[in-house]
């Protein structure tokens, strides 16, 4: 008895509609949603705090750290180097390019 109801269940299940249309495909709809989510993934910040911003810029110009502001995308990074010159460089948040300083 145990056995004809485990063959009717799984008789079931393979003739259930939402079995066949992931047999058939239909199921690359849900599949995009993933491969969105893996996308926004990449997307996530490199820079995390202004912390680590100013390390970077220091790390790349050298110097003493003076101030740095957070903007929409990145932080502003003003260094003191050490010949008395006030460098400032922009470190992007998203991809952690230090740009300017020059």
């Amino acid at each position: 008895m145990k056995f004809v109801l485990t063959l009717l269940f799984m008789l079931f299940l393979v003739l259930s509609p939402s079995s066949r249309a992931i047999a058939q495909g239909s199921f690359a709809f849900a599949n995009a949603g993933v491969q969105v989510n893996q996308h926004a993934s990449k997307q996530r910040l490199k820079v995390r705090s202004s912390k680590q911003a100013a390390q970077m810029a220091k790390g790349r110009y050298g110097g003493k750290v003076l101030k740095v502001q957070q903007t929409k995308s990145g932080y502003r990074v003003k260094l003191l180097k050490a010949d008395g010159h006030i460098v400032s460089v922009y470190v992007d948040g998203v991809t952690g390019r230090i740009t300017g300083g020059n």
